[in-house]
């Protein structure tokens, strides 16, 4: 990845974030919407959900957003900064929290442990930000503080990771940090480099097949799967027969399946001229069996990303 691809995604994070907290915050603050202290509410569950996606830069354009409401109302400084504790806690806290206790560095919630473990930190951060509300406020606060960060964080983030996740297929913001003593890494379930070879095919059939196996997916739902990702695979390979394609693959309530290689802009979800009924029928199982199917190509770099 280039200096100036990262430097504009982290730039969308930090702007995505900030435009989605400010959003929720201003609106719930002028429509007196679940009314309560000015720095919680129903935006609550957002600061651990930007926090583990976006990392550093999902806090940044969340105190960006915090910043902007409080040019626009009248909040007091006090509750401008719990708010901005809140934030930083909440995001940081989570973010190096998880990753800290995770082998793949992924935010997916398929095994109970990783449910149990998004609980507890949710908990324990909570439970810091409410102290902090006892301290400067009163037991009101703190009491407000611990219920709308826990719920919210439980009962409308989990939900939205769990779906966002599945979706989005998102590269996490590791931490500069290193666990015992080696330099944290994002594993993925398959990451493989598939050629225009029948063999290379096929051993890649067999690392999906061997993945799903171990999820218990059943066999239709496999197929299901396989037959899509050699559709995708078989238009770039067409176009582009000497190749190799770097792909990358993970299983959580969906399969995920990244194909990037390096060539001339070209997009295998578009039909071109002179294509056969083959094509057609190859690009109409792409579409009916997908849940989600982009295309994106920067600096020579092209990125196919389906969800099936």
């Amino acid at each position: 990845m280039t200096t100036i691809r990262i430097i504009r995604e982290r730039t969308m994070f930090v702007l995505s974030s900030a435009i989605i907290y400010f959003c929720f915050d201003f609106f719930i603050f002028k429509t007196s919407f679940l009314k309560s202290y000015s720095f919680v509410g129903f935006k609550s569950f957002l600061p651990m959900i930007l926090g583990l996606n976006y990392g550093p830069y999902g806090v940044i354009g969340e105190l960006i957003a915090i910043i902007i409401k409080n040019k626009l109302t009248n909040q007091t400084f006090l509750f401008f900064a719990i708010e901005c504790m809140i934030v930083i806690i909440m995001g940081f806290g989570s973010w190096l929290l998880w990753h800290m206790q995770s082998y793949t560095h992924r935010v997916r919630f398929r095994y109970v442990e990783n449910c149990i473990r998004y609980v507890l930190i949710a908990l324990f951060l909570s439970l810091i930000c409410a102290a902090i509300g006892l301290k400067f406020i009163n037991i009101y606060a703190f009491e407000d503080i611990l219920v709308w960060n826990f719920s919210m964080s439980i009962l409308v983030g989990m939900p939205i990771e769990i779906i966002y996740g599945s979706l989005m297929n998102l590269d996490p913001i590791l931490p500069p940090i290193y666990v015992k003593g080696k330099k944290v890494e994002l594993v993925d379930d398959i990451r493989y480099a598939l050629d225009g070879t029948t063999e290379s095919l096929l051993m890649f059939n067999e690392k999906i097949e061997e993945l799903l196996e171990r999820e218990q997916v059943d066999i239709k739902r496999t197929y299901e799967i396989q037959n899509v990702s050699e559709e995708v695979y078989l238009r770039i390979i067409k176009k582009y027969p000497d190749i190799v394609i770097d792909v990358k693959a993970n299983y959580d309530i969906t399969f995920s399946i990244e194909f990037i290689y390096i060539q001339e802009k070209y997009n295998p979800f578009i039909m071109a001229k002179g294509e056969d009924q083959t094509d057609v029928a190859g690009l109409s199982i792409i579409k009916h069996r997908a849940l989600l199917a982009s295309y994106k190509y920067n600096y020579g770099l092209n990125k196919v990303h389906i969800v099936i």
